[in-house]
């Protein structure tokens, strides 16, 4: 009977921290999330970017590639904190180094000037086209669409980043795309990336 409740507070136990770490995960990543949100970049990267891709895009590189994007005339970019849709924690370490997978959903705006300045219906619907067909073919048929009303294209694009902490505590994320897994191998492990195959 004493064997029985251990194995039960034992499996408790594991279960317990598990679900508390994928918390932990969770909230870190929608901090790091917010602070983009806030355009709060320099502090974004501090915290929470791995060291590995901040070797091949240094962190001064970075808040300006960040600060063209939220502040270019051309373009009025929002972007909303994201949905967190599933943690997966990698089952062993990794080098001594903890990998979970994030997968979340985030929706943004985009207003062009080339279709709010058009100098007239042809043309905007044209730039419309163009533009639409582009966000499509990124982000999938079904996840674009023009708003009319204010003149935005309104986008959900699916993602997966990449969580890893040295200690179990302070996590560090990088977004992982497709188009960059010969860069993302140079600093995560192969076996983490297999969803971008």
């Amino acid at each position: 009977m004493k064997k029985i409740i251990y194995i039960l507070l034992l499996s408790w136990s594991i279960v317990t921290f598990a679900q508390s770490n994928v918390k932990v995960i969770e909230n870190q990543f929608l901090d790091y999330n917010q602070l983009i949100v806030k355009k709060d970049f320099s502090k974004a990267l501090d915290q929470y970017a791995h060291e590995g891709f901040l070797k091949f895009v240094p962190k001064e590189t970075m808040v300006l590639i960040f600060d063209k994007m939220f502040n270019d005339p051309n373009m009025k970019f929002t972007l909303e904190v994201p949905t967190i849709l599933k943690v997966e924690e990698y089952p062993q370490k990794i080098q001594n180094v903890s990998y979970a997978k994030v997968f979340y959903s985030q929706k943004m705006s985009v207003e062009l000037a080339d279709v709010v300045n058009a100098k007239d219906a042809e043309e905007k619907q044209k730039n419309i086209n163009l533009y639409l067909g582009a966000f499509k073919s990124q982000f999938g048929d079904g996840n674009v669409v023009f708003n009319e009303k204010n003149n935005q294209f309104e986008v959900m694009s699916y993602k997966m980043a990449v969580a890893n902490s040295n200690e179990g505590k302070n996590w560090k994320f990088t977004v992982a795309e497709k188009q960059q897994v010969e860069l993302l191998k140079q600093f995560l492990p192969e076996e983490i990336l297999t969803d971008l195959k």
